[in-house]
């Protein structure tokens, strides 16, 4: 006959509520533990690292600005908040619908509170608006004063919408520029008149250079993907700058 461990209910019954205790007492020190490094995060941790913190243009890119920018441009009334407290001013953009897949919605063209933009007929989503204006003021300003010794006055691009699919093919995926979710930017005109060009600079040793590779790296922490010529020869002339998808640097 087999053997049978003797029961003890009232040990059983000891156990089983020195197991809840045990884990009731884990997840409270767990919540104590989360509350504590929260109350840290909020005093010792700037706003722009912090996910749960409102954005703000004004404040310099940190962990958390790409992913606070993303979310903040799904909800046109809070994006466009953002852009005016920072000073920014817009036109809307009527909806557009010029095909089957390129339907563009929620879209303004940004007309005064940063560097132009050159075409000045630049409509943008909002959400890439609110990277742009970030990027700009908090990355591409700074690089030009600290390599340059001067401000950039105009943005020059090759187009925000574009009603197309990737690469101008006929098949494939849709570009993000068909949707006015991208930007692809060429260069830079600075306080004196001169010039940088991706196209021209993105090669050269000097500070040009560095002023280029500082502004890309730099794009890549506010904006989900940033192309460069780095990536591949169609990149060669400009940086491909959007909201969507995965992110992706290069």
């Amino acid at each position: 006959m087999a053997y049978r461990v003797p029961r003890h209910p009232r040990v059983e019954h000891h156990t089983r509520r020195q197991n809840r205790l045990a884990g009731l007492t884990a997840l409270v020190l767990l919540w104590l533990l989360v509350l504590l490094m929260a109350l840290v995060a909020e005093r010792g941790i700037g706003g722009q690292h912090l996910p749960w913190k409102p954005l703000s243009i004004v404040d310099p890119v940190g962990m958390a600005t790409r992913i606070k920018a993303a979310r903040a441009g799904q909800d046109p009334a809070t994006c466009r908040a953002i852009l005016r407290k920072a000073g920014l001013s817009y036109e809307e953009v009527p909806e557009k619908n010029d095909g089957g897949f390129c339907i563009v919605r929620d879209a303004l063209k940004i007309d005064g509170g940063m560097a132009g933009l050159s075409p000045t007929d630049a409509p943008m989503v909002c959400k890439e608006a609110l990277a742009l204006s970030i990027w700009e003021r908090q990355v591409v300003q700074p690089a030009a004063y600290e390599v340059l010794g001067q401000g950039v006055v105009s943005l020059e691009h090759y187009g925000t919408y574009s009603c197309r699919r990737q690469y101008g093919k006929t098949a494939g995926p849709v570009s993000e520029h068909a949707s006015a979710d991208a930007i692809d930017l060429a260069g830079f005109k600075l306080a004196d008149g001169q010039t940088i060009y991706v196209a021209r600079d993105w090669n050269d040793p000097g500070p040009k250079g560095q002023f280029l590779r500082r502004v890309r790296d730099g794009a890549c922490r506010v904006f989900i993907t940033t192309l460069s010529p780095d990536y591949n020869a169609a990149h060669h002339d400009h940086f491909h700058l959007d909201m969507q998808g995965w992110n992706k640097c290069a």
